[in-house]
């Protein structure tokens, strides 16, 4: 079980809340971080296509060779979370099933800095989906994690689960958050909760979906990632308050939040509380006959929020 705060006020139920701003502020220093402060100087880099072609051969490598703890995640209680543990096929591990093949695998576009997309592939596996409803790429998510690299060295790890937004982690880590379920909160008779059926899984990814030929002082250079997160529950965001959720203000879909920006004031969407820098909040212009849709006054395909003519 995870046992967490106590629960006994008029305020209980908002707890969670509460510390959601304090434990994002304080994830702003981890390694799943896309900026992190400690990113090293970044080496010149290598070709986006040539590179993922290398490390990919180096993936289904390690794949092959190295199973994790698979039993441990088998017949799990509904408040079972066991250490995730990668280790090598050999000796008496010879007869075990090489993670190669237990995994499925997405792609991801990665964009360079001309705008060009190159395809990453990641794998992974979902020990446990989870019970209730998935994250988006743009939610906050209240998460336990485990972050190794290919020589199984665990370069970060959270025992306590901790709230990040998923936006703000690199990109592997960020799009696989989505294929994961909340679990319940379950309030117990002395005031604490706990989580029960969170979603598990784990990641390997390129490191084009993670530093690349950034790294930080705990991650080298082109280091692809392997992450395990538990998903315990998630909060939708609107970061300006706008009555659009952030998720929806991504308007290219390329999942960076930061350069959808309509009105060009150098303020993103998902910080402008006037989309469209027409004088009118996007919050009094989005949904005025509360329909659910967004306006198009005009009907020339542009929403009112986003059109300023």
């Amino acid at each position: 079980m995870y046992l967490a705060f106590d629960l006994r006020n008029k305020f209980t139920l908002q707890i969670i809340k509460y510390f959601s701003l304090i434990t994002i502020l304080i994830f702003c220093f981890t390694s799943c971080k896309k900026d992190d402060d400690n990113t090293t100087n970044a080496i010149p880099a290598n070709d986006y296509t040539d590179q993922h072609i290398l490390e990919n051969d180096s993936i289904i490598d390690f794949m092959q060779n190295h199973f994790y703890n698979y039993d441990d995640f088998s017949n799990l209680s509904p408040s079972e979370g066991p250490e995730f543990i990668i280790d090598s096929i050999s000796g008496d591990n010879s007869d075990k099933t090489p993670i190669y093949d237990q995994v499925s695998s997405f792609q991801i576009n990665v964009k360079d800095s001309d705008g060009n997309l190159f395809p990453h592939t990641a794998y992974y596996v979902i020990l446990r989906e989870g019970v209730g409803e998935n994250p988006t790429v743009a939610d906050s998510v209240y998460v336990r994690y485990k972050g190794i690299l290919l020589n199984r060295v665990v370069f970060d790890q959270r025992k306590i689960p901790i709230w990040i937004q998923a936006k703000n982690v690199v990109r592997g880590f960020q799009e696989f958050v989505p294929l994961l379920k909340k679990g319940n909160i379950n309030i117990n008779s002395d005031g604490t909760y706990d989580f029960t059926n969170f979603g598990i899984g784990f990641i390997i990814m390129p490191s084009g979906l993670g530093y690349y030929n950034g790294g930080t002082v705990s991650i080298p250079s082109y280091s692809p990632l392997i992450f395990q997160v538990e998903m315990m529950t998630l909060n939708r965001t609107d970061h300006d308050n706008d009555t659009v959720l952030t998720i929806y203000e991504d308007l290219d879909g390329d999942s960076n939040f930061d350069n959808d920006d309509t009105d060009s004031d150098t303020i993103p969407n998902y910080r402008d509380a006037d989309d469209d820098g027409d004088g009118v909040l996007t919050k009094d212009e989005y949904d005025m006959d509360g329909d659910g849709v967004a306006d198009d006054t005009d009907g020339d395909g542009i929403p009112d929020y986003l059109d300023n003519e």
